[in-house]
C-alpha cells in the first residue's frame, strides 16, 4: 500500500484551516448579524478556541500551520521544505474558501435581514458593514460606526504596521512554544497559542479586525466577492487589502521568527553550549535476521571507545528478553532496549531510549541502533522524522544494511530462495533503501563469489556504496565506521513499498523469546550443551521443513558467558564465549530467541520439548516465555519525501 503522505498533509491543512475559519469567522457572523456576543473578548475567545481545536485536530498529520504566514516563517527559520510551501498555501486557501462558503449558505438569511434593517445595499459604499463578516477592513467598520470615526482614523500605513506587529508577536510565540529546547508540554501548545490569538485580537481587532492570516482573509473575501459585494470585497472601499492583509502578515511572521531566533534562540544555543550539550551522532545498522548486526555494533562500539568516544547502544525487538541486549551488556557496554514493537511503530520508544542514554552526566558521543531484523522502510519512518523534528539533537549517519552473503546469493541470484516470498520481499526492500550495503562474513568468500555478489548488488541496487567486512574477525569494520561517521548522506532513498506484502512477510515468522534457569548436579560443559541444544532444534525444524530466520541464545555463569547462533536451517551453530572454560559453575541463566517460519506456539513447544529432552541431568526453571507473530506495521510517521 503506497503511503501518500503528501495528500495526508494537504488534507490536514485543508481541515485545520476549515475548522479555524468556520469557528472564527462564524463567531464574527454571529456577533455582527445577531449581536449574540456582548463584547470583543467573547469573539476573541472563540477565535482562540478555534485555533486550539484546529491544532489538536491536525497537528500530528501536517504540523497545523493553518496560516500561510506561519508556513513561510517555518520555511525561513525551521527548515520546513520549500517545495512544500505552495502545496500548504493552496490547501490553507481551499480550507478557508470551503468554510466561508458554508457560512454564507447557513447565514444568508440573517445577512439579508441585517442589510435590510441597516439600509445597506450590497456592493455599494457602506456595505463593508456586512462584508466584514468575511474579509477584514480598516478601521473596523462596526467600531468606526459606533465611535463615529472618520475613514482616515486608521491609515493604510498604520493598518500595515498593526498587522505586522500582531502577526510578528504571534509567530514569536509559536516559535517559542514549539521550540524543542523549551519545556512547553506538548498538549499545552494548542491552548497557549489559542490564548495568544485571543489576546492579540483584543488589542488589534478595533483597528484592522486582526487578520494575522492571509488565507483567513483572502478565502472568505473571494466568497464575498462572488456573493455580490464585488469591489467592496476586492479591492475594498479604500484598497490596500493585499498590502495590509496578505503582505503584512507574511512580513510580520518572518520578522517574529527572526526576532525569536536572534533574541531567545541564540540564548538557548549558548546555554546548551554552556551545558556541554551537542548533537549526538546516530548510526542505524539494519539488515535481515542473522546478518550479524549485533556483532557489528559490538565491534563498532569497541573501536569507538578505543578512540576516546562515549558510546550508547539501542537494541530493538518485538518482545522483551533480547539476547542482543544481554550480550552487549555483558561486555560492559551501555545499552537501552526498545521492546514490544519495531522502531518504526514505536518512534517514541526509540526517542525515549536515545534520550535516556544522551541525558546522562557522561552523555554519549555516538549512538548505535539496531532495528528489528524483519523491519524495513526505515528511511521514511525513522530517519526522515529524526532529520525533520530532532535535527538539533541528533546527526544521523548513512543507513547501513548488513547482508549475510549466502542468503544474499540465494535471494538475489538465480537460486530459488528458501525464505517465504513475502519475507524475501522484505529482504530486497531492506537492501533497496540502504545508503551503504555492507556484506558481512567476507572472510568466508572466495574471490570469484565475492565479485559475483558485488556485481549482483551493483546491477540490482545502483548508486549504493558497497563494502565487504567480517564482523567476527573485525576486518573492514574500522574503515566502515570511519566512513559512516564522517561522510555520506542519511536516508537517500524512500521506498515504494506494498505494506500488505510487508505485513505478510513479518507474519510468516514465528517469534519466541524465553528465559531459563539451568542447574547441573556437577561441573558441566556449557558450550557443548549450547551447541548440542541448537543443533537438536535445527534438526527438528529441518525435519518439518521450517525455515530458520535466526536462532540464538545467551548463556551466563559465574565464570563467564557465551553466545550461540544459528542463521539457517542447514547452517552450522557458531559459538562465541568470553572465557576459555565455562565448565566450573553448576548454574547458568539462559536467554533464548528464535525467529522461524512456523506457528509461534508450535515453535515454543518444540523449543521447550527439545530443552527438556536434551538437558539430561540438568534441572530447568522457566522464568518467562513470549511467543507471537508480528502484527501489521503501523508506523508512527511516514515521510513521502526526503528531508
Amino acid at each position: 500500500m503506497k503511503q501518500q503522505a503528501w495528500l495526508c498533509e494537504s488534507l490536514g491543512e485543508v481541515v485545520g484551516t476549515f475548522i479555524l475559519v468556520f469557528f472564527g469567522t462564524g463567531v464574527v457572523h454571529a456577533a455582527v448579524l445577531t449581536q449574540s456576543q456582548s463584547g470583543l473578548w467573547q469573539v476573541a475567545v472563540v477565535w482562540g478556541a478555534a485555533v486550539g481545536l484546529a491544532i489538536y485536530a491536525v497537528a500530528a498529520v501536517s504540523g497545523a500551520h493553518i496560516n500561510p504566514a506561519i508556513t513561510v516563517a517555518f520555511a525561513l527559520k525551521r527548515t520546513f521544505p520549500l517545495r512544500k510551501v505552495p502545496r500548504y498555501l493552496a490547501s490553507q486557501l481551499l480550507g478557508a474558501i470551503l468554510a466561508a462558503g458554508l457560512l454564507y449558505v447557513i447565514f444568508s438569511g440573517p445577512i439579508r435581514a441585517f442589510e435590510k434593517s441597516n439600509s445597506i445595499v450590497r456592493g455599494q459604499a457602506g456595505s463593508e458593514l456586512s462584508a466584514m463578516v468575511y474579509g477584514e477592513y480598516f478601521p473596523n467598520p462596526a467600531v468606526a460606526r459606533d465611535m463615529s470615526w472618520p475613514q482616515d482614523c486608521v491609515s493604510q500605513t498604520v493598518a500595515f504596521f498593526a498587522e505586522v506587529t500582531g502577526t510578528g508577536l504571534l509567530a514569536f510565540f509559536v516559535f517559542a512554544l514549539t521550540d524543542k529546547r523549551n519545556s512547553t508540554p506538548k498538549g499545552a501548545q494548542a491552548i497557549l497559542i489559542g490564548l495568544v490569538i485571543a489576546g492579540l485580537i483584543s488589542v488589534i481587532a478595533p483597528l484592522t479586525q486582526a487578520c494575522f492570516n492571509p488565507a483567513r482573509d483572502f478565502g472568505p473575501r473571494l466568497v464575498a466577492y462572488m456573493a455580490g459585494w464585488k469591489a467592496i470585497a476586492i479591492p475594498g472601499p479604500r484598497g490596500g487589502f493585499f498590502t495590509v492583509y496578505i503582505l503584512a502578515p507574511i512580513v510580520g511572521a518572518a520578522g517574529g521568527a527572526y526576532a525569536y531566533e536572534a533574541l531567545i534562540g541564540l540564548g538557548l544555543r549558548r546555554q546548551i553550549e554552556g551545558d556541554s550539550m551537542k548533537r549526538v551522532k546516530l548510526l542505524f545498522a539494519g539488515g535481515f535476521l542473522g546478518a550479524g548486526k549485533t556483532t557489528l555494533l559490538y565491534r563498532a562500539a569497541r573501536e569507538l571507545i578505543k578512540s576516546g568516544k562515549r558510546v550508547g547502544l539501542v537494541t530493538n525487538d518485538q518482545a522483551p528478553d533480547l539476547v542482543d541486549t544481554q550480550m552487549l551488556s555483558s561486555h560492559g557496554l551501555t545499552v537501552s532496549e526498545v521492546a514490544g514493537s519495531c522502531f518504526c511503530c514505536n518512534f517514541k520508544g526509540l526517542l525515549d531510549a536515545a534520550r535516556s542514554l544522551c541525558g546522562k552526566p557522561d552523555s554519549v558521543d555516538v549512538l548505535l541502533a539496531e532495528p528489528v531484523g524483519s523491519c524495513t522502510d526505515l528511511s521514511a519512518t525513522i530517519i526522515q522524522p529524526i532529520k525533520d523534528r530532532y535535527a538539533d539533537l541528533f546527526s544521523v549517519g548513512p543507513l547501513s544494511v548488513l547482508l549475510d552473503p549466502a542468503r544474499a546469493m540465494e535471494i538475489l541470484g538465480n537460486d530459488k530462495s528458501q525464505l517465504h516470498p513475502s519475507a524475501a520481499y522484505i529482504y530486497r526492500k531492506q537492501i533497496e533503501e540502504a545508503d551503504r550495503i555492507v556484506v558481512n562474513k567476507s572472510d568466508l568468500l572466495d574471490s570469484e563469489t565475492r565479485e559475483q555478489l558485488k556485481t549482483l548488488l551493483s546491477r540490482q541496487f545502483p548508486g549504493r556504496d558497497i563494502s565487504f567486512i567480517s564482523c567476527r574477525s573485525g576486518d573492514g569494520v574500522e574503515r566502515w565506521l570511519s566512513e559512516v561517521i564522517n561522510t555520506g548522506e542519511s536516508g537517500r532513498w524512500i521506498l515504494d513499498i506494498d505494506y500488505d506484502t510487508y505485513a505478510e512477510g513479518e507474519a510468516v515468522l514465528g517469534w519466541l523469546n524465553a528465559r531459563f534457569g539451568l542447574r547441573a548436579k556437577e561441573d558441566f560443559d556449557w558450550p557443548a550443551f549450547a551447541r548440542g541444544y541448537l543443533e537438536a532444534i535445527r534438526d527438528r525444524l529441518r525435519s518439518v521443513n521450517a525455515q530458520v530466520g535466526h536462532i540464538k541464545l545467551f548463556l551466563s555463569t559465574t565464570d563467564g558467558s557465551l553466545t550461540a547462533n544459528l542463521t539457517a536451517t542447514d547452517g552450522a551453530v557458531l559459538i562465541q564465549q568470553s572465557a576459555e572454560s565455562l565448565q566450573v559453575s553448576r548454574t547458568a541463566d539462559m536467554t533464548f530467541n528464535a525467529r522461524v517460519e512456523m506457528d509461534p506456539d508450535r515453535l515454543q513447544q518444540i523449543t521447550l520439548d527439545m530443552l527438556h529432552d536434551y538437558s539430561g541431568d540438568l534441572s530447568v526453571q522457566t522464568y518467562g516465555t513470549s511467543s507471537l507473530r508480528p502484527g501489521r506495521p503501523q508506523p508512527t510517521f511516514r515521510y513521502a519525501e526526503k528531508i
